[in-house]
Protein backbone atom coordinates (compact mmCIF):
# COMPACT_ATOMS: atom_id res chain seq x y z
CA UNK A 1 0.00 0.00 0.00
CA UNK A 2 1.41 3.55 -1.32
CA UNK A 3 1.31 6.10 1.86
CA UNK A 4 -0.75 9.09 0.94
CA UNK A 5 1.13 12.35 -0.24
CA UNK A 6 1.86 14.61 2.76
CA UNK A 7 -0.05 17.57 3.52
CA UNK A 8 0.45 20.47 1.55
CA UNK A 9 -0.61 23.10 3.91
CA UNK A 10 -0.61 21.58 6.85
CA UNK A 11 -1.25 25.42 9.06
CA UNK A 12 -4.43 25.54 6.91
CA UNK A 13 -5.56 22.09 7.07
CA UNK A 14 -5.50 21.59 10.59
CA UNK A 15 -7.03 25.02 10.54
CA UNK A 16 -9.92 23.92 8.30
CA UNK A 17 -10.13 20.81 11.17
CA UNK A 18 -10.90 22.56 13.55
CA UNK A 19 -13.46 24.77 11.79
CA UNK A 20 -15.15 21.52 10.97
CA UNK A 21 -15.39 20.77 15.09
CA UNK A 22 -16.30 23.71 15.72
CA UNK A 23 -19.52 23.64 13.39
CA UNK A 24 -20.09 20.36 14.27
CA UNK A 25 -20.39 21.93 17.80
CA UNK A 26 -23.02 24.18 17.05
CA UNK A 27 -25.08 21.86 15.25
CA UNK A 28 -25.17 19.57 18.34
CA UNK A 29 -25.94 22.67 20.44
CA UNK A 30 -28.43 23.24 18.03
CA UNK A 31 -30.40 20.01 17.89
CA UNK A 32 -30.03 19.74 21.86
CA UNK A 33 -32.08 23.26 21.78
CA UNK A 34 -34.87 21.50 19.51
CA UNK A 35 -34.60 18.20 21.54
CA UNK A 36 -35.13 20.11 24.63
CA UNK A 37 -38.44 21.82 23.20
CA UNK A 38 -39.55 18.97 21.48
CA UNK A 39 -38.63 15.97 23.12
CA UNK A 40 -38.04 13.84 20.07
CA UNK A 41 -35.43 11.06 20.06
CA UNK A 42 -34.39 12.30 16.83
CA UNK A 43 -32.60 15.07 17.75
CA UNK A 44 -31.15 13.67 20.57
CA UNK A 45 -29.52 10.89 17.92
CA UNK A 46 -28.54 14.14 15.50
CA UNK A 47 -26.81 16.01 18.27
CA UNK A 48 -24.96 12.45 19.67
CA UNK A 49 -23.71 12.44 15.29
CA UNK A 50 -22.53 15.70 15.66
CA UNK A 51 -20.82 15.45 18.99
CA UNK A 52 -19.21 12.36 17.91
CA UNK A 53 -18.05 13.99 14.55
CA UNK A 54 -16.23 16.76 16.73
CA UNK A 55 -14.79 14.64 18.56
CA UNK A 56 -13.22 12.51 15.94
CA UNK A 57 -12.21 16.22 13.88
CA UNK A 58 -10.87 17.22 17.24
CA UNK A 59 -8.44 13.72 17.73
CA UNK A 60 -7.54 14.23 14.04
CA UNK A 61 -6.29 17.17 14.86
CA UNK A 62 -3.06 15.16 16.98
CA UNK A 63 -2.38 12.88 14.60
CA UNK A 64 0.62 12.66 13.07
CA UNK A 65 -0.92 12.26 9.97
CA UNK A 66 -4.48 13.69 9.60
CA UNK A 67 -4.45 12.53 6.07
CA UNK A 68 -4.86 8.85 6.95
CA UNK A 69 -7.33 8.50 9.49
CA UNK A 70 -7.77 5.68 11.95
CA UNK A 71 -9.64 2.43 11.98
CA UNK A 72 -10.78 3.36 15.59
CA UNK A 73 -12.06 7.17 14.70
CA UNK A 74 -13.74 5.77 11.72
CA UNK A 75 -15.67 3.04 13.61
CA UNK A 76 -16.60 5.41 15.87
CA UNK A 77 -18.32 7.44 13.21
CA UNK A 78 -20.35 4.65 11.73
CA UNK A 79 -21.41 3.79 15.19
CA UNK A 80 -22.68 7.40 15.52
CA UNK A 81 -24.42 6.99 11.83
CA UNK A 82 -26.24 3.53 12.70
CA UNK A 83 -27.53 5.83 15.86
CA UNK A 84 -29.58 7.87 13.92
CA UNK A 85 -30.69 5.50 11.18
CA UNK A 86 -31.98 3.24 14.23
CA UNK A 87 -33.75 6.55 15.48
CA UNK A 88 -35.45 7.21 11.81
CA UNK A 89 -36.72 3.73 11.29
CA UNK A 90 -37.66 4.17 15.53
CA UNK A 91 -39.69 7.06 14.44
CA UNK A 92 -41.16 5.62 11.48
CA UNK A 93 -42.34 2.40 12.53
CA UNK A 94 -45.87 1.39 12.61
CA UNK A 95 -47.85 1.04 15.67
CA UNK A 96 -50.46 -1.71 14.40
Amino acid sequence: MTPLSPLTHPILDLFLLGFIAAMSLVAMLSFLRFWKSTGDPLFLSFAAFFAVQSVTHVVMLGLTHPNEGSFWLFMFRLLSILGILIAILWKNRRTS
